[in-house]
């Protein structure tokens, strides 16, 4: 036990340092061959120009460390009694990577996008990454094939909701690390060893990563970044390492997705009304301003509040995610989840004289 504990430790402080001293590399790297995000009056609201594919230095932040986790005769149990999972994330993740390589460097559409994804969640679910059944008011109804497809839309509605919510510096990074944590969490109160070592490293990638991607970015985390991170929560939120069957649960680490998940639902919600015809589908994808993010800095005028309103409305989720876990907490775990939709709603709805109409307008200039 002393060793594990130890292990996860080292784990997390090796994926920090890793991904600190990587970011540098990469930066270097991205400015030399002009993989930089330059300032534009539409989406967005950086004012200089900033190298992205940091997410290349999040990746090798995350998975060098868990090869010396493998490599280490003491450490390698944590790894190898969930091997299975690991090789599916690994195959899955390098999809999404090389998608976001390409989409950083050259750019991909919507169909491009769309397809790989699929793809890496229909890899997930083929190992194990799947809903089952869902238990209300004491019976039990299974899934079968539709627990499969649930699971495949769930896998590719989260790695688009994270890499939504990339919109301003370092908010996809805050939100990450806070909902990895509340991941860590709930793997200790499940015992969960395979949930515990993928988001300890993920969370202290993102850490060393953080220092350079904080307002004023030095660096993006680009597409590479934000959907390989959508892919791994996603991945974590629905795992089932103890071969048990998985109940579709809106709680749990679920419910830690919610601010990304709830405001991609809404803003796509928005964009349908907002339309006539074909365009009702088509438009559910094109991008504008009308993300949280988005509205939060028209309404503050700039990001820091912005990203400190975002982090506190993700911590509500993250914290009832941890609470509903544990039955002695549930009812209160689903009260602080009602609570954040409420402060959620009254952020994104309710305006300062003036903003409004401010904030419609910038969205239909889209």
């Amino acid at each position: 036990m002393a060793q594990s504990i130890i292990a996860i430790a080292v784990l997390f402080v090796l994926s920090a340092v890793t991904s600190f001293i990587a970011t540098v590399l990469v930066k270097h790297v991205a400015e030399q061959i002009g993989a930089v995000d330059h300032p534009d009056t539409e989406r967005r609201v950086h004012v200089s120009a900033t190298p992205r594919l940091g997410g290349l230095a999040i990746i090798f932040g995350f998975g060098f460390p868990l090869l010396l986790l493998a490599a280490n005769e003491r450490a390698a149990p944590l790894v190898s009694k969930n091997i299975a999972y690991l090789c599916a994330v690994l195959a899955a993740g390098s999809l999404i990577v090389g998608l976001g390589v390409y989409d950083d460097l050259i750019g991909a559409n919507a169909q491009k996008k769309f397809a790989v994804q699929i793809a890496a969640a229909i890899i997930l679910v083929s190992f194990g990454f799947h809903f089952d059944f869902v238990s209300i008011a004491g019976s039990t109804i299974y899934f079968g094939v539709l627990g499969r497809v649930a699971s495949v839309i769930w896998i590719v509605g989260v790695i688009n909701a994270l890499n939504f919510i990339d919109g301003i510096d370092s908010l996809a990074t805050v939100v990450a690390i806070t909902i990895a944590v509340a991941f860590d969490a709930i793997a200790i109160l499940r015992y969960d060893v395979f949930s515990l070592v993928i988001m300890t490293a993920l969370a202290g990638s993102l850490i060393g990563f953080y220092r350079w991607n904080k307002p004023p970015a030095k660096i993006f985390m680009g597409d590479t970044g934000s959907m390989f991170i959508g892919l791994l929560l996603a991945a974590v939120s629905i795992a089932k390492p103890s071969k048990s069957p998985a109940a579709l649960i809106i709680g749990g680490p679920m419910l830690a997705l919610a601010l990304p998940v709830l405001d991609t639902l809404i803003v796509m919600k928005q964009r349908f009304t907002g339309a006539a015809g074909v365009k009702r589908v088509t438009g559910m994808f094109n991008a504008d301003k009308r993300h949280i993010h988005h509205v939060l800095v028209m309404k503050y005028g700039g990001i820091g509040k912005a990203i400190a309103s975002i982090w506190i409305v993700t911590l509500l989720f993250a914290t009832a995610s941890v609470l509903t876990v544990v039955d002695q907490f549930k009812v209160a775990g689903y009260v602080l989840a009602l609570f954040a939709v409420t402060v959620l709603v009254f952020l994104r709805y309710f305006f300062r004289r003036g903003d409004r109409e401010a904030a419609l307008a910038a969205a239909r200039e889209t």
